[in-house]
């Protein structure tokens, strides 16, 4: 398959400042691509947030995704920021995105470790020589998966404080959207999917206007295993062509494209 248009359902930066990091490297190689948002956003329980934002009774946070950084971005005060020295963050971007909140003298670790599992372990190695019970809290989505609080509450050590702050909803736009890029481009040989809530609003929107995400036509290439296995769950008893991306970054994306053929 020579690989052409490439089709990116993920959520866009608030900030239309910043380019889209995937966007130009793939447009810098030659491809043309789009991006869709395929979920929409909505904060809950801030009040709780900023509450125990302001406890002493953490030994760090830890940050699996942007918007959860944006929701502590809404209550967040000077005196919390100084509180917080020690983060854990699970890949670049929400690495890149906490560095610029909390600032350059706070601990950000994990975020080249590959995966929420792998960023469970890089925890428990990182606090294991710790006396007493290490509290951690995570401000998490309503649809979060367990992969990550499973792992960490095995450890008798860690204490594992997560409150949702989050919930996704399909966006209200994402089925007149695909249908325009359908109309404009047909069907595109690759499409990105970079969460699970995404694929199943995809999958579902895909459904109503007649897109066979199940032909080998078209390249499905997740970021994370829990993205991976929504795909694989949702399609299992039926022939379809999915890539895994071994990193949640712009550069292993390239190169999962770059290797079709």
């Amino acid at each position: 398959m020579s690989v052409k248009t490439v089709l990116l359902f993920r959520s866009k930066t608030d900030d239309t400042s910043n380019e889209d990091v995937y966007e130009k490297l793939l447009h810098d190689h030659g491809y043309h691509v789009k991006t869709i948002s395929p979920i929409q956003f909505r904060f809950i329980n801030i009040d709780l947030l900023s509450t125990k934002l302001k406890s002493n009774d953490y030994y760090g946070l830890i940050f699996t995704s942007k918007r959860a950084v944006e929701a502590v971005q809404r209550v967040l005060t000077d005196n919390d920021r100084q509180r917080w020295q020690r983060i854990y963050v699970e890949g670049p971007a929400t690495g890149t995105l906490v560095k610029e909140l909390f600032g350059s003298t706070t601990k950000i670790l994990g975020a080249e470790s590959g995966g929420s599992e792998l960023l469970a372990d890089f925890i428990i190695k990182d606090v294991r020589d710790i006396e007493g019970t290490v509290n951690l809290l995570f401000p998490c989505a309503q649809a979060r998966l367990d992969l990550l609080p499973k792992r960490l509450s095995s450890e008798r050590a860690i204490h594992l404080d997560e409150i949702i702050v989050y919930e996704t909803i399909p966006s209200d736009s994402l089925e007149q959207e695909l249908n325009e890029y359908l109309k404009n481009h047909g069907v595109p040989n690759v499409i990105g999917f970079f969460s699970p809530s995404g694929f199943d609003s995809v999958f579902k929107a895909s459904q109503r206007i007649g897109l066979d995400l199940t032909n080998n036509k078209i390249v499905l290439i997740s970021l994370g295993k829990t993205t991976s296995a929504a795909i694989r769950n949702c399609l299992e008893s039926s022939s379809f062509d999915e890539r895994s991306c071994l990193k949640p970054t712009a550069e292993e994306f390239l190169r999962v494209v770059q290797n079709i053929q």
